[in-house]
């Protein structure tokens, strides 16, 4: 099964992470997919995972000639079985992809990413985007949701309903373990004792994974902690975002680490004593499957799935609230670490029962050869 999957960008961000974890576990099972992204790929640390790449080179995935006829020339010798868009401007794209395949024209597959708690301050343009995602969403075979809340957001919104799905992230639990090895690493890495305690926020800096909001929590709360060390991963996070190192209050600073992109998240992971989920707006969060299958537990912000994801493993607080924000690390941190541990199995075996790795991609698998005509089904 040849599959064509368009994508808006590819970054180590956690919808491409999710689509070629689902990729390469299909490889495994005769499906050959060609990834498409709009822009590029963008981030030192992306791992390919050795499938095929083709970019676009378009600017903020804005439609370019060029890009266009690059398109065209893709599916035309690529010929593809299925068409899978992947995030909002891909799947609007998907369409032309479609219109360029000879006829009979493949299956066509859309899959929305995120939720639409905060659509009111989206870009113009994105809202544009998500409106034409909407109205096109009834020439599809199917629109993939990734949490229940943006399903029901979307379907509210106007995407079409009848061909509606929901398949959730999925995560490898043979990459993200425990690893007993990884606290003294992280420690011995960074220059921190071995008692330190460490928490982590990956999150790329963006305004929605309310970097701020975690900062001035830290800031409550770090001279309770004086052991404490606070580790900020992910695209632009670094010293040299002149913007994102002057949110953070100078009584945080000298425990507040700004690390930048790493490409060994889940040794990182598994070094921690405590994840955190910040963000303002969520649809299915991959750093807190992540975390959950390392065994530690987390502070979240009750956005999209995340409570349900977290099933009480760990402390759930309303998005916005600094001050209670600050108030579940501080009850986290306060724990033993029997008890965090504790915490921590239960999480891990909470996503080897409901979120592996395997069962979604066989999801998607599923769903695709339903879509495919009778002559091409194995």
């Amino acid at each position: 099964m040849r599959v064509l999957v368009l994508t808006t960008d590819l970054s180590t961000g956690g919808a491409e992470m999710a689509l070629f974890r689902v990729l390469k576990t299909l490889t495994a099972q005769g499906v050959e997919p060609l990834v498409v992204s709009m822009m590029g790929i963008h981030g030192q640390h992306f791992p390919t995972m050795g499938l095929p790449i083709y970019s676009l080179e378009m600017p903020r995935a804005m439609l370019t000639w060029r890009g266009i006829m690059k398109l065209r020339a893709i599916v035309r010798e690529f010929k593809p079985d299925i068409i899978q868009g992947w995030m909002y401007h891909a799947n609007v794209f998907a369409h032309l992809a479609r219109f360029f395949c000879t006829s009979p024209k493949p299956p066509l597959a859309l899959a929305v990413r995120a939720s639409l708690t905060r659509f009111a301050e989206d870009r113009p343009l994105t809202k544009k985007v998500i409106q034409a995602d909407a109205a096109l969403s009834r020439f599809a075979d199917r629109v993939f949701y990734v949490s229940r809340l943006g399903h029901q957001q979307h379907v509210d919104f106007g995407y079409c309903s009848h061909n509606a799905l929901v398949i959730l992230n999925g995560f490898n639990c043979e990459v993200f373990k425990p690893d007993l090895a990884a606290r003294g690493w992280l420690r011995d890495q960074l220059g921190f004792p071995q008692d330190a305690l460490c928490v982590g926020l990956i999150a790329s800096a963006q305004p929605v994974k309310n970097h701020d909001g975690f900062f001035q929590a830290v800031a409550e709360i770090a001279h309770e902690f004086p052991h404490a060390h606070f580790l900020c991963v992910g695209r632009r996070v670094t010293e040299e975002n002149t913007e994102l190192k002057a949110a953070i209050p100078d009584k945080a600073r000298a425990c507040i680490h700004l690390l930048g992109e790493r490409g060994d998240i889940p040794r990182l992971t598994a070094g921690l004593d405590l994840a955190m989920s910040t963000s303002h707006a969520e649809a299915f969060p991959n750093v807190v499957g992540e975390a959950m299958a390392c065994g530690i537990p987390l502070v979240v912000t009750d956005v999209g799935d995340s409570a349900w994801i977290l099933d009480g493993c760990g402390v759930v607080v309303p998005p916005d609230d600094v001050h209670l924000l600050a108030d579940g690390m501080r009850t986290m941190l306060s724990c033993t670490a029997v008890e965090r541990a504790a915490l921590g199995e239960r999480a891990r075996q909470r996503i080897r029962e409901v979120f592996s790795l395997d069962s979604v991609a066989a999801s998607y698998l599923r769903e695709w050869q339903r879509l495919l005509p009778s002559e091409l089904k194995e």
